[in-house]
């Protein structure tokens, strides 16, 4: 029987032949993954030989190992070029996958398995390192969350939510991108005026011109567009998406947070939040609205002292008009120019994609000096991907980079990374990592945010490719979520060394620049944050029973923390959340803010090493980033810093005052 090619390893590397693969591959590897787990942990299980390290750890990955790899292409697959028979492929496996899930994790006998190990390490039956002990926990943790330890009847109903769940994060996704896509707009030339040749070529459409929305509720065009009734009807169509018609996503909004609600309280917790602090660094709800309330609200009272000189502005330059928020980045960009003599068009020459690309890739060489490789025979995940080899200092090789430029209408929009094969010196896989971005084919130059995101989603690449774990279920960005952006907001600090992206002399003007307007960009982003949190954090009797009720749910939310101000709308309004609702970061997108801690700290302290960057770098690896998630996360830090982390760097960074 031929090998599913979804399965097969192209050697030294496990990519799979993408090429040869059709739509059922998937659907059978996924299956055929699932069936092959199961006999395998049965037979973890039932082994009547005493618990060894191999026999149960090890087991436990060799027995996920093709599940895992099926899964990561097929999502990175959907993610970056779906189709209509891949959206149903995943609409169809998302409750099954759930399932397969909870007869793992609702096993008692393989929960008991796992505690015998425990005891025979805590007798010294079994010799241990600090990998192995923390994976073993991590699973015990895992079993215990899940809700190993509930009777018969609270199983069957978890099983019932868990289900319910999957779907509902599948729907929310496709009903997401289509609501975003059909929230697009054709305009006219004439009033595309402010935009540059290249930006109006960008929007060509046939014979005219449309916009498209990105995934944020700020749109970056408007911040050029200088027709004010179109930056208003472009505001409205990104705040106003998903709330009716079609693809209005309100009600699985709260069919979403009622079932998470539930669950938790079935599993014995006082909300899904704290489920989720206490899988991540936080560890409590109480931890994380310690740090985020003040944050938002230091943010929002710094963003009110830029409304108003703003609207001051704006005022001079549009007697009688009525600032809004639709005008927001326009008015900014107008001030931040007038201020510190700053255009960012006038950065064209040097933000073109090619050389910001090849910045990202020299600093990375610069620091740990690893160098990418051309492999035009080894096909990526999508359309026109390029992939490189990785090779070390010494000519070894990492593994393989593969990048996904262009935007396309089936692909999800934003960047982000995902791993194809995950590291791993048991089985000595190398790591394979893709970045996704939404470039058009006509875009030559990008803007300055943009180069931070392909800095930052590099920055996730490299915590993938320098992976140094035992296992590959605990190795590069499988760490917990409030842990995983810190490597990649350190990894945007090098797009302001001098020289690297940017003349010393621009670099000065744009990092004072880039201070104004730092209340707007902490408040919208925390005030998200906090958003999400209420979601999380509401007991199941106080959450919204309709759609109707959702807009006023997201209202009273924020004004419980004095944070509701129309000239600053959270970056995601509740109906396009997408991180929450179907990218797996519900209850957690506070990992922003909690990762910028670390990432302000950190990048303090190579400030402090002075110019031996290759030795600071190497420092950074070995301690940081090679661990991932194989240890506690908060001890690696502290090798690494040589303490916990501090807010003050941030604050200073931010140049924001705690209330």
């Amino acid at each position: 029987m031929p090998t599913n090619p979804v399965l097969t390893r192209q050697l030294p590397f496990a990519l799979p032949d993408f090429a040869a693969i059709s739509p059922e591959d998937y659907r059978s590897a996924v299956t055929a993954s699932m069936a092959t787990q199961l006999d395998a942990l049965a037979a973890l299980r039932d082994d009547p030989s005493p618990a060894t390290l191999e026999n149960v750890l090890g087991a436990w990955e060799d027995a996920e190992a093709d599940l895992r790899r099926a899964l990561s292409a097929f999502f990175a697959v959907r993610a970056s070029d779906t189709n209509d028979e891949l959206e149903a492929i995943d609409e169809e496996l998302a409750p099954v996958l759930a399932g397969h899930e909870d007869s793992i994790f609702l096993d008692r006998g393989l929960y008991s398995r796992l505690q015998s190990l425990e005891g025979r390490i805590a007798d010294g039956a079994v010799e241990a390192d600090e990998q192995d002990r923390y994976a073993l926990d991590e699973l015990l943790r895992a079993f215990r969350r899940a809700g190993v330890e509930l009777d018969d009847s609270q199983q069957v109903r978890l099983r019932e939510l868990n289900r319910e769940l999957a779907e509902l994060s599948s729907r929310f996704e496709t009903m997401n991108r289509g609501a975003r896509n059909a929230g697009g707009f054709d305009v006219t030339e004439a009033e595309l005026a402010g935009l540059s040749d290249d930006e109006r070529a960008a929007l060509r459409e046939g014979d005219g011109y449309r916009i498209a929305l990105v995934n944020t509720t700020q749109q970056p065009l408007a911040a050029r567009l200088t027709d004010a009734d179109l930056r208003r009807r472009l505001f409205d169509a990104s705040t106003s998406r998903a709330l009716q018609g079609e693809f209005d996503t309100r009600e699985l909004v709260v069919a979403t947070a009622r079932a998470r609600a539930e669950r938790a309280a079935l599993l014995g917790y006082r909300d899904h939040a704290s489920i989720v602090a206490e899988a991540g660094c936080a560890k409590s709800t109480d931890a994380i609205l310690d740090m985020l309330v003040p944050l938002a609200q230091a943010g929002l009272a710094k963003a009110r002292e830029e409304a108003a000189e703003l609207s001051a502005r704006y005022a001079e330059l549009n007697p009688g008009a009525k600032f809004t928020a639709a005008d927001w980045t326009f008015v900014e960009a107008i001030v931040r120019r007038e201020r510190f003599s700053f255009d960012e068009a006038d950065l064209g020459e040097y933000l073109q994609v090619d050389k910001v690309l090849a910045a990202v890739y020299a600093a990375a060489e610069e620091l740990y000096a690893i160098t990418f490789h051309p492999r035009a025979d080894l096909l990526g995940h999508a359309p026109e991907t390029q992939t490189f080899e990785v090779h070390d200092a010494d000519g070894s090789t990492i593994g393989l980079f593969v990048m996904d430029f262009w935007a396309r209408p089936t692909k999800n929009g934003g960047a982000w990374m995902s791993n194809l094969v995950d590291q791993s010196t048991r089985d000595g896989a190398l790591p394979v990592v893709t970045n996704n971005c939404n470039y058009t084919r006509t875009t030559t130059s990008i803007t300055w945010d943009e180069v931070i995101t392909m800095f930052h989603e590099f920055g996730h690449a490299l915590h993938g490719l320098l992976a140094d774990s035992r296992y590959a279920s605990r190795s590069g960005t499988n760490t917990p979520r409030d842990f995983v952006e810190f490597p990649s907001q350190v990894n945007e600090f090098w797009a302001w060394t001098p020289g690297r992206v940017l003349p010393a002399e621009w670099v000065d003007r744009l990092t004072e620049a880039s201070r104004f307007g730092q209340g707007y960009a902490t408040a919208e982003t925390e005030i998200s944050s906090l958003l999400d949190l209420a979601w999380h954090m509401t007991p199941l009797e106080e959450l919204p029973t309709s759609a109707d009720e959702v807009e006023e749910f997201e209202r009273a939310a924020l004004e419980r923390h004095g944070l509701v101000e129309p000239l600053v709308p959270p970056r995601y309004r509740s109906q396009y959340f997408a991180h929450i609702w179907g990218g797996g970061y519900a209850a957690s997108y506070y990992g922003y803010a909690w990762a910028k801690v670390m990432d302000a700290d950190a990048v303090a302290w190579f400030g402090e090493q002075g110019d031996d960057l290759r030795a600071s770098g190497e420092h950074f690896r070995r301690t940081l980033l090679a661990p991932g998630g194989s240890v506690d996360p908060m001890e690696t830090y502290r090798r690494f810093r040589g303490r916990d982390p501090q807010l003050q760097p941030l604050l200073d960074r931010l140049g924001l005052t705690l209330p």
